[in-house]
């Protein structure tokens, strides 16, 4: 009985967790937003959308520095938690730095350097080009700014093409 019910726990984590991640998938891969719907758009999601991005990203450098749960730390509701302050300043950031006027240095510069920068032969590089939304063969010449949201556990990438930002997305690890 206790196996049942564990695999059903682990089945609607699983299932709640691939519903948000499409969701958020959705929502960074859709058309630009026109700049009169940005501000509407993004604050109906984060509550952020009238914060300038000056702010965003101060307050983003400030709160990545705190250890949560799963950078070996306590819990931290700020820094853990499903739409917490950093997963929330996360998905911000996301949309509005891929208004397609932003280059890489640009994001280095706003977000302070990524965790990590993904190129072809990178071992996140086929977990990121195998999501819905690439195509196989054009992505050898991107580039993917990571930022950590929880540890390696989820993070926030943002696609270069160029040194230009084309697109961010995420990876959620879906338990």
């Amino acid at each position: 009985m206790k196996d049942k019910k564990r695999k059903k726990t682990w089945l609607d984590a699983s299932l709640k967790g691939l519903m948000a991640a499409l969701l958020v998938t959705l929502v960074f891969n859709a058309e630009p937003a026109a700049p009169d719907s940005l501000v509407e758009k993004t604050t109906k999601g984060t509550g952020l959308g009238n914060v300038p991005i000056e702010k965003l990203t101060t307050e983003f450098k400030k709160i990545r520095k705190i250890k949560g749960h799963f950078d070996r730390g306590r819990w931290n509701s700020e820094v853990d938690q499903w739409m917490g302050r950093k997963h929330r300043l996360m998905i911000e950031l996301g949309f509005r730095l891929t208004s397609g006027k932003y280059h890489r240095s640009d994001i280095g510069k706003l977000m302070d350097p990524p965790d990590q920068i993904v190129k072809k032969g990178h071992d996140l590089f086929k977990r990121i080009t195998g999501q819905p939304g690439y195509d196989s063969l054009s992505a050898g010449s991107y580039e993917f700014l990571v930022y950590y949201w929880r540890g390696k556990h989820d993070f926030l990438f943002f696609t270069c093409d160029n040194n230009r930002i084309v697109n961010s997305s995420w990876w959620y690890a879906g338990e």
